[in-house]
């Protein structure tokens, strides 16, 4: 097999590692400590992992950085994500966009559908002995492909990356949720919205919504009676509670896409859905169809 097929196939196997799938932005989760990789908005330098709150600074523009390696750019300032030096358990950092090895990264195959970010000088990227503290600082460690070490890529909205492999700056995409703080009364394509006086995730017609805290608290995926959800598509992958609007009366949750494997039907809200999912599902939720 030739250099050139290798790694073409290469690639195209790790479009779909860990919810990546090619140059775009997106939210970079770890499923361990369930945070999301943030560059802290005090110095806008120091690399953290933090509760996702949807904000540019906690979204990152992934651009081909050439022979399999990519740019991790932040949303915020266009910096890129660098290790400083090849030491272990040195901290990661966000510098100004130069192109340097120590700017590039390749996504090697983790376990369970995640993805570990491998610099060039072949330290990952790591959550220091596991922890779960928002706050804590994320370092470069040697590749081990331990549970600190996995993460998996959220879509934040747009097509592409907003930057080619010569850092000329392309149009942004157009914002989504996950581009910025969600704002009262804003609704996305499903109408889904942020209501700033119940703090929770609501939407207008017929759908339901997962929230990731028990009382339709936190995060939310949701869907309408129209479109469901073929893919989860998200890194919401534990569920506290589920609620409906408009008209729906039921849903189906599946642990396998496409609405395969084993499933559970709700018919009426669930203020603590752990219980039930953890029962009756293999795995975390792939997909869900709306009634």
């Amino acid at each position: 097999m030739s250099r050139a097929l290798f790694l073409f196939l290469s690639s195209v196997a790790l479009l779909a590692q860990g919810g990546f799938r090619g140059p775009g932005r997106y939210e970079i989760y770890s499923p361990l400590s369930r945070k999301v990789l943030d560059m802290d908005r005090n110095d806008r330098r120091t690399v953290i992992q933090f509760e996702s709150r949807r904000t540019d600074n906690q979204t990152w523009d992934i651009s081909d950085a050439g022979g399999g390696y990519f740019y991790i750019r932040n949303a915020m300032n266009g910096h890129a994500l660098a290790v400083q030096d090849a030491r272990n358990s040195s901290p990661l950092v966000v510098e100004p966009f130069n192109s340097s090895p120590q700017q590039q990264w390749r996504l090697e195959s983790g376990q369970d559908t995640t993805a570990i970010l491998v610099n060039r000088n072949g330290k990952a990227v790591d959550i220091p002995h596991g922890s779960r503290r928002d706050g804590e600082r994320v370092n470069a460690y040697t590749r081990n492909g331990e549970e600190n070490q996995r993460w998996q890529f959220q879509s934040a909205g747009g097509g592409g990356s907003r930057y080619d492999r010569n850092d000329t700056l392309s149009p942004k995409p157009s914002a989504g949720r996950y581009d910025q703080p969600a704002q009262n009364g804003q609704r996305d394509s499903d109408g889904v919205y942020y209501d700033e006086r119940e703090r929770m995730y609501r939407m207008d017609g017929d759908g339901v919504c997962f929230y990731r805290d028990r009382d339709f608290r936190g995060e939310a995926v949701c869907a309408t009676m129209r479109t469901g959800r073929r893919r989860w598509n998200s890194v919401l992958t534990e569920i506290g509670s589920v609620k409906f609007f408009g008209r729906a009366a039921a849903v189906q949750i599946f642990d396998r896409d496409d609405f395969r494997g084993n499933a559970v039907e709700i018919s009426g809200d669930e203020r603590n859905f752990t219980r039930v999912l953890r029962n009756n599902l293999r795995s975390s939720p792939q997909s869900m169809r709306v009634y």
